[in-house]
């Protein structure tokens, strides 16, 4: 028996799956290069989903995210994908970029333990987590109530029934 992650961030799905994210956010992180953080909620839903932020240069003042993304992950962007893409509004626009995500949660749900643990579905998020933001601590892990909270519109939308043809 191995824990992967603390009890309070277990994510227990519609289904009464339990689902540890944070193995599920490292795996997709070891699979996608441009990934800054990620977030998988997913709490009492039908599935999982997540909220993705690309690297961005942080502003050495103020601690606070810029947009600008930062050169090697623009330089992989455009070596790898073919996009000249300078900021993260930019990128997360890119269906290109959009393309590469997806077949990066593809080989991250390859990885997991159970079907509950699959991402179908992510938002981008333009702005990276940071401490300054409150969606970190100052030793870099993720205050999931305070990012649901402040990302709880785009959870919504992930989350909304399809609409019926």
């Amino acid at each position: 028996m191995r824990i992967t992650g603390r009890i309070k961030e277990l994510i227990i799905t519609a289904g009464g799956e339990n689902v540890a994210p944070v193995p599920i956010e490292d795996t997709f992180k070891e699979a996608c290069y441009p990934c800054a953080n990620i977030m998988v909620v997913g709490e009492q839903q039908r599935f999982m989903a997540a909220l993705i932020t690309l690297k961005v240069d942080i502003d050495p003042v103020t601690g606070v995210p810029t947009h600008n993304l930062m050169a090697d992950t623009a330089a992989f962007l455009k070596s790898e994908l073919g996009v000249d893409c300078k900021t993260s509004d930019e990128a997360c626009a890119d269906p290109k970029v959009k393309a590469y995500i997806e077949k990066c949660i593809e080989i991250s749900n390859g990885k997991a333990v159970s079907r509950a643990a699959h991402m179908r579905k992510f938002k981008f998020v333009i702005d990276d987590f940071s401490v300054p933001g409150g969606e970190l601590t100052p030793t870099l892990k993720l205050k999931r109530p305070v990012a649901t909270k402040k990302y709880q519109a785009l959870i919504d939308e992930m989350f909304a029934p399809e609409p019926k043809l």
